[in-house]
Parts: structure tokens; sequence; C-alpha cells
């Protein structure tokens, strides 16, 4: 009994040996294409904000939960500068706006993270009551990195000076939260 046991696994190791050596056969045909995952597109959300000796002259707006910023993506901040209402025109530029006064140089500018953004007034200066920003209205534009890496440009986007010139710089239109 001991022999045939012993004679079965000398069998059974030499043929999975041999199996093992053999060429293996062709490749089979490649699988279907997945779904495309989702695209994610830039989205612009408004805010007011005021910037004054109150705060500091620093206001800060937290970016909406329907929006996820990562790391490699970017967030630029415009103020309504203007509106132009025999053509229904809202003026956007975006900061950072640098002013100039008889006491020097002002800077209105922004920083941002991957949950809010800090508006903030620096100037060569000791700011006073007189100097800030009340209740004016902020557009905030999340643009992925994905998206901004698929749109080829010569110019960049930090060259983009209004709301208007970016979509014209992305070639389309910008959802707007709320809207």
């Amino acid at each position: 009994m001991k022999k045939t046991v012993t004679v079965i696994s000398g069998l059974l190791f030499f043929f999975l040996t041999l199996s093992a050596c053999t060429e293996r056969g062709p490749t089979g045909p490649e699988g279907p294409e997945g779904p495309p995952g989702p695209e994610i597109l830039p989205i612009a959300f408004d805010f007011e904000a005021t910037v004054n000796q109150a705060n500091d002259f620093e206001f800060i707006q937290a970016i909406p939960g329907e929006i996820e910023v990562f790391n490699s993506d970017l967030v630029l901040v415009f103020v309504l500068e203007d509106y132009i209402e025999e053509d229904d025109l809202d003026v956007w530029r975006k900061l950072p706006i640098t002013e100039f006064n008889s006491r020097g140089t002002v800077l209105f500018d922004y920083d941002f993270t991957l949950i809010d953004i800090r508006l903030f007034l620096y100037a060569n200066y000791a700011l006073g009551q007189n100097d800030g920003y009340e209740d004016v209205l902020m557009r905030g534009v999340h643009v992925p990195a994905n998206y901004m890496a698929k749109t080829a440009h010569s110019q960049s986007v930090h060259d983009v000076e209004t709301f208007d010139e970016l979509e014209l710089f992305l070639g389309q239109e910008i959802k707007h939260l709320g809207n």
C-alpha cells in the first residue's frame, strides 16, 4: 500500500512538472472597455465678502460641500467690478488686485485650501478704518487639475483676467452652483 502511494505521488509530481514546462496557449480576446469615469467640470459659486478693520482685513469663505478640491486643483477668485446695464453684462475681475493711493500700495488677494478661500488685504502702510471692502460680490471658481491637463493652450490660466476670458480659455460655460 505504501509502495502504491509513493508511485502515485511520483507520477503525479512528474506530470505536474511536465505540464508546467509546456508553452502557454494563445491569449484570449481583450474584454470590452469599461464605462468612462465621471468628468469633473469647472464649477463656480458666488458669495458676499467684507474685508475691513473689524475682521482684521481678512475674510474666510468655506468652499461648498458639493465641490471636492484636491491638492492639484486650482481655485480662482473674481470680484464683481462693474455692471453694464445697457448690455446686461457683469464685469468680473480676477484677484489679486493692486491699488495705488496717496498712502501707498494695497493688495487685495486670496489663498485657498481644500476646504476654504481666504480673502485678505495687504498694504505697505498701516491699514485703517477707511480701508477695505464692504459686501462685495465674489465668485470662486474650482478648476480640476485633470480638466486643465486636457486643455492645450499657449497661454497660462494665470494670464486670464476676467470670468468671461476664463470660460473662453476653458472652451465651455462654467456651471454655477444654485443656478
